[in-house]
């Protein structure tokens, strides 16, 4: 997968849309989201977390529950379908 620009709000918000239409869970975070999504590596800078935070925050499908744990990325500002 390519990585796409978080800085591109159009490309942002259609590879967000498209692997949130695929994804079987019910809680996702940004982090998850920058891997598996939109295929970022290594450390998002604050400023591209922010943009994929308020993407997830956005949709209406997807409520902001704060902060929940996760295995693999520590306490994330999470979201739920």
């Amino acid at each position: 997968m390519a990585r796409i620009d978080v800085s591109d709000p159009k490309a942002l918000h259609e590879a967000t849309e498209k692997y949130l239409g695929d994804f079987p869970g019910e809680l996702i975070c940004g982090l998850q989201l920058w891997y598996e999504g939109l295929g970022g590596q290594g450390v998002p800078n604050p400023a591209e977390m922010a943009a994929i935070e308020a993407e997830l925050g956005a949709n209406p499908k997807w409520t902001d529950v704060g902060g929940v744990r996760y295995e693999k990325f520590g306490v994330q500002r999470s979201f739920k379908r």
